[in-house]
């Protein structure tokens, strides 16, 4: 992750050297992938800053989140979960609209100036099934099963096509698991899956790959350690530290890492909202404030940009449970030092609330490549203007001060 792409550039040659890996072992499978990567693969040399993914699954509630309370129609939709004065953390120079209390870091953030809200963002022909909206979101393509044509995750085609690092993307959820391996190229995979054996580190036949492998996972146990012993003084509702701490161990290993991808669920609050969130938010501020402070003691939070997104929002009615359906429109939320804090995009109108759910106005593809091209310093077009794919690359805002 650290220092300039040169050195990257240098820190790869040798990885592969060391590793016995010639270029070979890194041969893009997929045709279109090969041509994007050859035609895009050397036009940006990129920043060197960290973006890391929060994925919060289940389909948050937005208005539960950032909650317009002067609006009579939201106040009339939710007779129960309808947020007041009371429990929201205004926002400056603002009677009408506020960041749930639950959730007091994310509302320092933002009076910091370091946390965005890009509104009612979404996609085309928005699909409800939570797995098909993630897979939307995870591959970038609305048009799945069509012209798209692409087996690979947006972020995956990312490190293809401009750092083609092994390490340059790290999923918190595979990182551990060999059978859920976050890349594709099958030598890389072999030597991973034989480096997480049991008995890896008895075994006398090990080759060069497996051994460099085996030692960049050593690494991140190692400074694992050593951030839980400077941090040991948190404490945490919920599974300790969760996905957020193995995030922070990801970045604290200096793999050349750019984009770490981590999940956050149980979003899915169809009863029983207003008690399931009383533990949801608490736990997410938590965690996340908890992973920001590892950054800095880390001196990586200058250069890190957090975006959270969701699959789908909510329906602006609250059920008879009391909780919210599957919606549309949703936020996207940036944070980090150089982030250009404040309100983007359509802010919630009566006539929005008005709507089943929110509607969207902003691509979820013109946010991302919008922090691909500003944050990453990658021209976002081949990740995302694929196999016939066609978009509103307008987002309408400067998201980066």
């Amino acid at each position: 992750m650290g220092g300039c792409r040169e050195n990257q550039k240098i820190a790869r040659r040798s990885f592969l050297r060391t590793a016995g890996m010639g270029l070979g072992a890194l041969t893009i499978s997929d045709p279109l992938l090969d041509l994007v990567a050859r035609s895009y693969g050397q036009t940006s040399s990129g920043t060197g800053n960290l973006l890391v993914l929060c994925e919060l699954n289940g389909g948050l509630d937005v208005l539960s989140f950032l909650a317009p309370i002067g609006n009579s129609v939201y106040q009339s939709k939710r007779p129960v979960l309808a947020l007041n004065e009371s429990t929201v953390n205004l926002l400056p120079g603002r009677t009408d609209l506020g960041i749930n209390n639950l959730l007091p870091f994310f509302s320092n953030l933002y009076n910091q100036g370091e946390l965005a809200f890009v509104q009612q963002v979404g996609y085309p022909d928005a699909n409800g099934s939570h797995f098909e909206s993630q897979e939307v979101y995870q591959f970038g393509v609305r048009n799945l099963g069509g012209g798209a044509g692409t087996s690979a995750p947006w972020y995956e085609r990312l490190r293809r096509t401009y750092f083609d690092n092994p390490f340059g993307v790290l999923d918190t959820r595979s990182i551990g698991d060999p059978s859920r391996y976050g890349y594709p190229d099958s030598t890389y995979r072999r030597a991973a899956q034989d480096a997480f054996g049991r008995l890896a580190r008895l075994k006398a036949g090990r080759t060069e790959s497996d051994a460099a492998i085996l030692s960049a996972y050593d690494r991140i146990d190692v400074r694992g350690e050593e951030l839980r012993s400077r941090t040991e003084d948190f404490e945490s509702t919920g599974e300790p530290r969760g996905d957020f701490y193995r995030a922070a161990k990801l970045a604290s290993a200096k793999l050349d890492t750019q984009v770490i991808k981590l999940n956050y669920g149980g979003f899915d609050t169809h009863g029983s909202q207003d008690e399931a969130n009383q533990s949801l938010f608490p736990n997410l501020d938590n965690q996340f404030s908890q992973f920001v402070s590892d950054l800095k003691a880390l001196d990586l939070w200058e250069r890190t940009c957090v975006l959270f997104y969701t699959e789908f929002g909510r329906r602006n009615e609250e059920n008879g449970s009391p909780g919210t359906d599957h919606g549309h429109g949703s936020h996207i939320i940036l944070a980090g030092p150089s982030v250009n804090g404040g309100l983007h995009g359509q802010e919630v109108s009566t006539a929005d609330l008005n709507e089943k759910s929110l509607p969207y106005y902003v691509d979820f593809r013109a946010v991302f490549g919008n922090v691909i091209q500003n944050w990453l310093g990658f021209d976002p077009r081949p990740i995302f203007q694929i196999g016939g794919e066609t978009y509103d690359t307008s987002d309408g805002s400067n998201l980066f001060s």
